[in-house]
């Protein structure tokens, strides 16, 4: 029995519209990412490294699709964030089909308004549960190496006023009722007939006063890291590579207008290298000849009466 967080991120159109086009591509992928997972949890190499095989045998098959890396390990921190907490309210002995029902349901809730998850993504969500279980791994060991440490960007459940985590690991009741919400009525989760709230639902304390609500995983919050140094305002990178930057991340807003600037400085440094100047000499002139076209074929016209066409 456990809850989901109120705040569920939603799939973007980056990830789904290669995922809607291919949907038995990304099975085929989910699941030799799932081989690498278990052949590595099978060698001793530990969860860390089961998730590290899992990215680089299904990551090369989600760019054949048209998922490139940077928004495949995206949409592994937006799941790691709708199903995390999951996992971690749920019974920590829960097993690979609850934890494939969790997955399945969370996927399904992430989906776009009126957009049906495609029945062979849930199917590979349901085997990669199972396959977790197989693998000997539990469900509160797996929240916590796919969900964002408390206090930082993309956790998310609600920190005491000390920024402290207030989930407790097994127990829906610890959580406000703003901060969750159930499962699916119809889902995956209430087919298992296991892991559905008590009738009434819990008993959930209040939202106390300096009790902090996450915001929602977001597409630009999750993929920030990918964009390194220049992801994080003032960043340093042996820091986010320890896991200690907590900046925000660039809004898409933000990611446009730097590709403007770009764009505009590359144009002027083109008008430079052909010649121009700074300022009027370096923009193209009138051409009394006619041989040129648009805009350059303008010439001004001279002594223009302001008040021609008035009255």
């Amino acid at each position: 029995m456990t809850m989901f967080p109120a705040n569920m991120p939603e799939m973007p159109p980056e990830m789904m519209g290669p995922v809607m086009d291919n949907p038995q591509g990304f099975a085929d992928a989910m699941g030799s990412g799932m081989e690498a997972f278990s052949a590595a949890m099978e060698g001793g190499g530990g969860m860390e490294a089961a998730f590290e095989a899992f990215g680089d045998a299904a990551g090369p098959m989600m760019a054949d699709m048209g998922i490139s890396p940077e928004v495949f390990d995206a949409m592994g921190d937006m799941v790691g964030a709708a199903v995390g907490p999951a996992m971690m309210m749920g019974p920590a002995d829960a097993g690979g089909g609850d934890m494939g029902a969790m997955m399945m349901d969370a996927v399904d809730m992430m989906m776009p308004e009126g957009m049906d998850m495609p029945a062979e993504v849930g199917g590979a969500m349901m085997d990669m549960g199972t396959a977790m279980g197989d693998a000997g791994v539990m469900p509160h060991d797996v929240a916590g190496e796919i969900m964002a440490p408390p206090g930082e960007p993309g956790y998310p459940m609600p920190c005491d006023a000390a920024g402290d985590p207030v989930m407790v690991p097994g127990d829906p009741e610890s959580v406000p009722a703003e901060a969750v919400q159930a499962p699916p009525a119809d889902g995956a989760m209430a087919d298992m007939g296991t892991m559905m709230p008590p009738e009434g639902g819990y008993d959930h304390p209040p939202m106390d006063p300096g009790m902090t609500m996450p915001e929602p995983m977001t597409f630009d919050l999750a993929i920030a890291p990918a964009l390194g140094e220049e992801g994080f305002v003032g960043a340093d990178p042996m820091a986010d590579a320890m896991g200690g930057n907590n900046m925000t991340p660039p809004t898409s807003e933000a990611l446009a207008a730097d590709a403007m600037d770009a764009a505009m400085g590359s144009a002027m440094d083109g008008a430079m290298d052909q010649g121009g100047a700074a300022g009027d000499q370096g923009m193209a002139q009138p051409d009394p000849t006619g041989e040129l076209s648009g805009a350059e074929n303008i010439a001004p016209e001279p002594d223009a009466d302001p008040s021609a066409g008035m009255g």
